[in-house]
């Protein structure tokens, strides 16, 4: 009788024994599979920046070179990156968290666009140190309730739900996490350049230099006026052309083997407070279509298309500019 109560207890034992293992690797499994992180990283540590995309056929890299300027390389070419791609991308990877999991098996990797072939590979290094492995894929945007869409309205404009997709390079798991991630990635290397040509605060300047080769135009704040040539200017219009020069950006880059006629025959100095003095210069070019290729000082290496969206018109002005009845 006991031997036989002692089989029956044995094998109930076992088969607690063998649920308890059951249960434990599905758990295991699930921990394995699911992350409540996908990545966590201090972005002040990240040194380094690789973005890949046979897709779109890019290969660049993002290289810190001190507190907060960064430098971009491709196909053999060095600039100055924009620092705000970079700030925007490393936003990213601060803490990057799953919303669900799409795809478990790599025969799904395509559909979502995290394959080798159709994702963006970005690496982050510290260094030598790799900090993550990640593939960026598709975007998908999910429009709010019709009921939600007009609540909102009376508030304010409705959001939809705006969803990427993901992949660790050794993960076979497609994960969903908020947001569109892919924006940071284009395929134009220019869009992660430095497109500064001033970048101050506006209170800051103080003097404006004009350098042309016909005659000089000078101002210089005095006070709460400005002057110019040592006459009165008018204070409506240089405060007007004060704004669009003191964050001054452009896109429009031209090849650095642009030909130029010749030095630069325009040149505009501005100075002031909190700053180093910048010169933008135009340069008269081969190219009628361009007709002025124009650099600046904070901005070493870039060249830019002068014609385009009438840069150099903008900067460039003439005396009328500064006199009251101009608009």
């Amino acid at each position: 009788m006991f031997k036989k109560l002692n089989s029956k207890v044995l094998i109930v034992i076992l088969i607690v024994l063998v649920g308890i293992y059951y249960i434990s690797t599905l758990t295991d499994n699930n921990d394995r599979s699911f992350r409540n992180v996908i990545v966590a990283i201090d972005t002040a540590q990240v040194t380094e920046i690789n973005i890949n995309s046979t897709k779109e056929n890019l290969n660049i890299k993002l290289t810190k070179t001190g507190n907060s300027d960064w430098e971009l390389a491709s196909a053999g070419n060095k600039y100055p990156a924009d620092k705000s791609i970079v700030k925007s991308i490393l936003g990213q990877f601060s803490e990057m968290k799953p919303k669900r999991i799409a795809a478990t098996i790599k025969d799904k990797w395509s559909d979502f666009e995290v394959s080798d072939s159709t994702g963006t590979n970005v690496i982050l290094k510290d260094g030598n140190k790799e900090l993550t492995n990640i593939y960026i894929g598709k975007f998908s945007y999910t429009q709010p309730p019709q009921g939600a869409q007009q609540q909102q309205y009376q508030q304010q404009q409705p959001r939809g739900i705006m969803t990427s997709f993901v992949r660790l390079a050794d993960d076979d798991e497609v994960y969903a996490v908020e947001g569109f991630l892919k924006m940071s990635y284009q395929s134009d290397v220019n869009s992660y350049r430095n497109k500064s040509l001033a970048n101050v605060n506006k209170d800051d300047i103080s003097k404006l230099e004009f350098s042309y080769a016909d005659r000089k135009i000078s101002l210089t704040k005095e006070g709460n006026a400005w002057m110019m040539n040592g006459q009165p200017a008018d204070s409506a219009n240089t405060v007007k052309y004060l704004n669009k020069i003191y964050r001054l950006n452009s896109s429009n880059f031209v090849d650095q083997s642009t030909q130029k006629l010749g030095d630069a025959t325009y040149k505009l100095s501005i100075e002031g407070n909190n700053f180093s003095p910048i010169e933008i210069q135009a340069f008269p070019a081969a190219d009628t279509t361009i007709k002025y290729v124009v650099t600046s000082s904070v901005n070493p290496g870039a060249e830019f298309d002068g014609a385009k969206a009438k840069l150099f018109e903008k900067v460039f002005v003439d005396e009328t500019a500064f006199l009251p009845g101009v608009k």
